[in-house]
């Protein structure tokens, strides 16, 4: 994982959401109307600075339009590595098991995550 995933904040990952969830490039204006609660100019900022970071790319046409460089994936998963090493000493199993004693998982969450560890057994595992 890049560190373009890691330096993404909270207000930028708002952009990329749009950014992601659009099928094609999007202009500044289709932008801030998925963003009515951000200013125009803010939204102009956090693409500058999306597309400085390496996580999106301004295209130039009859006006200027945005598409992300990035996955919601790979963010997802840099994002989830950096809380586990940071609130559970780099240890996946403690975040399990935290999220198990405070009832986070439903019974459909630990069934699909029996079923993901036993194909992962099934197929060599890690």
């Amino acid at each position: 994982m890049g560190a373009v995933e890691e330096k993404i904040t909270e207000a930028e990952l708002e952009v990329m959401e749009v950014l992601w969830q659009a099928e094609e490039s999007l202009t500044l204006g289709q932008i801030r109307g998925a963003l009515p609660e951000k200013n125009g100019e803010t939204v102009k900022t956090l693409l500058r600075r999306l597309c400085a970071k390496g996580a999106a790319a301004q295209e130039k046409g009859q006006v200027y339009s945005y598409h992300p460089l990035v996955s919601r994936e790979e963010v997802g998963t840099s994002r989830t590595r950096k809380l586990i090493d940071k609130l559970y000493a780099g240890s996946a199993r403690q975040m399990v098991a935290a999220l198990v004693e405070h009832d986070q998982l439903t019974g459909a969450d630990i069934a699909q995550l029996r079923e993901l560890l036993d194909s992962l057994d099934r197929e060599g595992g890690r």
